[in-house]
């Protein structure tokens, strides 16, 4: 079930106050509290994509969501990358973020995108700067489908997939601790880095392109 609302506090935080089945949804015109990782303010106005939906708990869930975006996006002549563990960027650019809160079994998955609207961040852009148009309802219907279709998938197999749009292996990266270069992504979805001393770093914090 979709739920279509023109005005809410946050769609994550709608989903987390009812007890939805697995695939229930929530889709508004605007957000006045929307959140992004680490409780950042995330930018709500008319003319962006703000979806949230329930799911059953899964590894590497966060990258699941963000090749499945990325493969749509792709099938429309939009080449997207994510940057792990989950911004959508096109040419460099934040087109979108992904933010993933579990709930017992259940996981609320929030996935905010730029397609009329314009953000205040330098660095984002928006589907309708690129030249493009995608209607929500269709979008929506694709991306159900394309998680099913993951969910059954293996980790292995969902690494290889995501290493089709990643845009970080082999760049050089910073954090809070330190800094160093990315070889590669661990079964368990954490970011390997080599430190200065050669030492591999198994990250879960976000990290900074330098």
């Amino acid at each position: 079930m979709i739920n279509v609302i023109d005005n809410i506090n946050s769609t994550n935080t709608w989903l987390t106050e009812f007890n939805l089945d697995f695939f229930d949804s929530i889709i508004s015109l605007e957000q006045s509290e929307g959140r992004g990782r680490q409780g950042r303010f995330w930018e709500s106005s008319k003319g962006g994509f703000y979806y949230s939906l329930v799911l059953p708990k899964k590894n590497l869930l966060p990258i699941v969501v963000g090749i499945s975006v990325a493969e749509i996006l792709y099938e429309n002549g939009i080449t997207a990358k994510v940057k792990w563990p989950n911004d959508l960027l096109v040419e460099g650019k934040k087109l979108g973020g992904v933010l993933c809160q579990v709930q017992g079994e259940k996981v609320i998955v929030g996935l905010g995108i730029n397609m009329t609207n314009s953000s205040s961040l330098e660095k984002s852009i928006s589907l309708s700067a690129l030249g493009f148009n995608i209607d929500k309802l269709d979008f929506i219907n694709k991306f159900n489908d394309k998680i099913r279709s993951a969910m059954e998938h293996s980790d292995e197999h969902i690494i290889q997939q995501f290493l089709n749009y990643d845009c970080l292996i082999g760049k050089r990266v910073s954090w809070e601790d330190g800094s160093g270069q990315v070889v590669k992504i661990s079964e368990d979805g954490r970011l390997v880095v080599r430190d200065s001393s050669d030492d591999l770093i198994f990250l879960t914090e976000e990290v900074h392109l330098q």
